[in-house]
């Protein structure tokens, strides 16, 4: 039976995601560089060569527009590393593989302050908490499969399962903690020496 072929996308279509890679583009820049509660949709509108109405024809809200863009960069990220894990056919590698992609995020920072700047504006606002952990849970099971699973295999049981994605979190807390003091005392804390630091952290915390 021949192989049903891809349908060639409309001028509609590839219009719409030339539009949405344009706004994408501008809301990193102006998210990056006033940050998100400053950050106007007339100015993204701007920056991305449209009309706000453009941008409430793509997205409902300002949270809306981050989070779709939470999408296309940190999600596409974190599949990104699923992939390579799923591609290692021994499970004890797959910790050290993470481990090592985790740090590396310690550079990031423009993502990380982002980051923490939508937590604490959607802290005081149910609704835009909602969405936010829904985005978490969709980063969780990106390609079908438990992450705690595809990074230790199927063999723990529910306590360790929790103990371990407790610990994950906790990593991430303190990674975006990191990022933002980082801001702060460069000379203390330059990306290789924090990377020695979570590397540390990640032997305590999770290989114990």
């Amino acid at each position: 039976m021949p192989t049903e072929q891809p349908k060639e996308k409309s001028k509609h279509q590839l219009r719409t995601e030339e539009t949405q890679a344009k706004i994408l583009d501008a809301a990193e820049a102006i998210f990056s560089e006033q940050g998100f509660e400053k950050t106007q949709l007339e100015e993204v509108a701007a920056r991305a060569g449209y009309t706000r109405g453009a941008i409430y024809a793509h997205y409902a809200s300002k949270e809306d527009l981050f989070l779709e863009l939470m999408d296309q960069r940190v999600l596409t990220k974190f599949i990104g590393i699923r992939q390579v894990l799923e591609a290692e056919p021994e499970v004890g590698k797959r910790p050290g593989i993470f481990r090592r992609w985790m740090t590396t995020q310690a550079g990031d920072h423009s993502w990380g302050t982002l980051m923490l700047e939508f937590k604490l504006y959607a802290l005081r606002r149910p609704e835009s908490r909602d969405k936010l952990l829904r985005m978490y849970k969709l980063m969780s099971k990106s390609s079908g499969q438990d992450f705690i699973e595809l990074l230790f295999g199927p063999g723990l049981d529910k306590a360790e399962r929790a103990a371990v994605e407790r610990r994950l979190t906790i990593l991430g807390a303190i990674l975006s903690a990191v990022n933002l003091e980082s801001h702060f005392r460069p000379e203390l804390l330059p990306e290789r020496e924090v990377q020695k630091v979570l590397d540390e952290l990640f032997e305590t915390l999770i290989r114990n």
